[in-house]
């Protein structure tokens, strides 16, 4: 299991939502984690994007989430994208913790798609616009 799925489920875990949440993810070792979610290749290389994004706009028509969380890498950045666009969802992007100087590709343009917006290390906010908040790193608590 990757670290923005490892993120992702502790923010969940934090809300204590009232609904079960429903997921997005990769194919991989997930599966012995997540067993009701929707698993979609990587979308790392340019040939995998058009039928991963195919897939993330028939999984949201069909479950018109209110509110979409994402964590970065490509499926949470078109999920955001996509639920912002086609859909009107209240978006909310948290850069990876692994970003601490510098911000990721997903979250230079969730940015422009996420009505929250948060960052996991201080030095990031320079980076971004006023929008940005810092969070605390969901990992390694508040440093």
């Amino acid at each position: 299991m990757g670290g923005h799925l490892t993120e992702m489920l502790r923010i969940i875990e934090a809300l204590e939502l009232p609904e079960k949440p429903l997921y997005i993810t990769y194919n991989g070792n997930a599966e012995n984690v997540l067993k009701e979610a929707y698993f979609i290749g990587n979308m790392g290389k340019i040939r995998n994007i058009p039928w991963g994004l195919i897939k993330i706009l028939v999984i949201l028509l069909k479950e018109r989430p209110k509110v979409v969380i994402s964590t970065g890498a490509e499926n949470g950045m078109f999920a955001i994208f996509i639920s912002k666009v086609f859909l009107r969802s209240k978006t909310i992007y948290i850069e990876c913790s692994a970003q601490v100087n510098n911000p990721s590709i997903s979250g230079r343009v969730c940015y422009y798609f996420s009505d929250l917006f948060f960052v996991q290390w201080r030095p990031l906010l320079n980076c971004y616009g006023k929008r940005a908040k810092y969070g605390g790193n969901l990992i390694f608590g508040n440093l």
